[in-house]
């Protein structure tokens, strides 16, 4: 089963249909549940995608984008890792490691110390952050 990490830029333009990024972004999400592909994501980028939607799009938008992502969780269906003490920790590391890179969010640092605990390379996303740290990551687009 292909993984694929996906971060805040990819959820908002997943489900926000005004952003000019949805059409790729909503037709990648499709084909890559249609051929089995597992989701991957933290609830740090959730919630930033959360506030990004809720600043975006109406209130209920927001909503519904956020109970399915959750119900697709409980179910199985996406993989929602939680940002654990110790994976703080692993992330501050990395965050005072990267001081030159000071446009990296820390929310960022934890998705990339869970890609990397994970073995995941994939991302979807246009942050171009991903791939400046150098730890082997692919942006999708």
């Amino acid at each position: 089963m292909r993984r694929v990490f996906f971060d805040t830029w990819a959820w908002v333009s997943i489900a926000h249909a005004d952003d000019k990024n949805h059409p790729v972004a909503a037709s990648f999400y499709r084909s890559f549940l249609r051929d089995g592909g597992m989701p991957v994501t933290t609830d740090y980028v959730l919630g930033e995608a959360i506030t990004l939607l809720r600043s975006r799009t109406r209130p209920q938008s927001a909503i519904l984008f956020s109970d399915t992502l959750l119900e697709g969780a409980r179910k199985g269906r996406i993989v929602l890792e939680h940002v654990d003490p110790q994976r703080w920790e692993k992330s501050w590391e990395m965050s005072k490691k990267y001081s030159d890179k000071p446009s990296i969010s820390f929310v960022d640092f934890t998705s990339f110390v869970i890609m990397r605990e994970l073995k995941v390379k994939d991302v979807a996303t246009s942050d171009k952050h991903f791939e400046e740290v150098g730890l082997h990551f692919r942006k999708l687009f």
